[in-house]
């Protein structure tokens, strides 16, 4: 199949396809690798790619043109693993020859407009999660009702918070506040036929950094020291602001007179 595009179309497609992957989650080491391999198939005299988690630069050089580059600011990331798995398949049948670049753009549009989970039902399964957590933590019965109670709760409010392009780390904080002031109310109404710990644990592990934290040590691995530095402060920020949170309403607790 011979390729006709210029060479605008096909930097615009590949920083495109690297914009997404990196808005999905994917580590910056494998968005240089994808937006690299779909440029090298056109065989440019040189390509560079320069990613970071807020960013993606892209430089080509052809025997026909002289440099030309592409910055795209990278906003609102978030986790959505089976975009990346589309992504890195459409990026290898572009590769191999087995679609056209108006196919894949095609294909690559109808990844962007695909929905995930609707909001209904991330929101019992954050409350469901949160209850089994709650078990591995020698939560009995009330415990493990209450905390998927409190987790539908902490679902719902990341959703609004989030939807309205809130800062993240804000969100956090106001999340585990509600973990903590819920908590301390349900102690206040069951005394001490619950246990606070795993409750507040449980309601808390949805929220953790622990993607954050493994595609920074990822990133590291794989050479990527700069953008491994950022996530890792990511996740850094992510469980102080959770920490504060909870802190700040079991603190409020003991000047109110409650649990503590």
């Amino acid at each position: 199949m011979k390729e006709t595009a210029t060479h605008e179309q096909i930097l615009n497609f590949a920083v495109h396809t690297g914009e997404l992957m990196l808005k999905s989650g994917a580590e910056t080491y494998r968005v240089e690798d994808t937006i690299a391999r779909i440029l090298e198939k056109h065989h440019f005299c040189s390509v560079d790619t320069f990613v970071i988690p807020t960013g993606i630069m892209v430089t080509i050089e052809g025997e026909t043109f002289s440099l030309s580059t592409k910055v795209v600011r990278v906003k609102n990331r978030g986790t959505r693993l089976d975009r990346i798995e589309l992504i890195n398949q459409l990026s290898r049948d572009y590769v191999s020859g087995e679609v056209s670049l108006t196919e894949a753009e095609m294909r690559l549009k109808a990844i962007s407009e695909s929905e995930g989970y609707k909001n209904r039902t991330v929101i019992i399964w954050v409350g469901i999660s949160c209850a089994f957590f709650s078990i591995m933590f020698k939560a009995n019965a009330l415990d493990f009702f209450i905390t998927f109670f409190v987790g539908l709760g902490v679902g719902y409010l990341q959703n609004r918070l989030t939807r309205k392009h809130i800062v993240t780390f804000f969100v956090l904080f106001i999340c585990s506040l509600f973990i903590g002031f819920s908590v301390m109310f349900c102690y206040y109404v069951f005394k001490d036929s619950i246990k606070i710990e795993p409750i507040i644990i449980g309601c808390i592990m949805p929220l953790l950094p622990g993607v954050a934290f493994t595609t920074a040590v990822r990133d590291a691995i794989g050479d990527e020291l700069i953008s491994g530095i950022a996530r890792g402060v990511e996740a850094l920020l992510v469980a102080v602001a959770l920490a504060a949170g909870i802190g700040v309403s079991l603190s409020a607790s003991f000047w109110l007179g409650g649990l503590l």
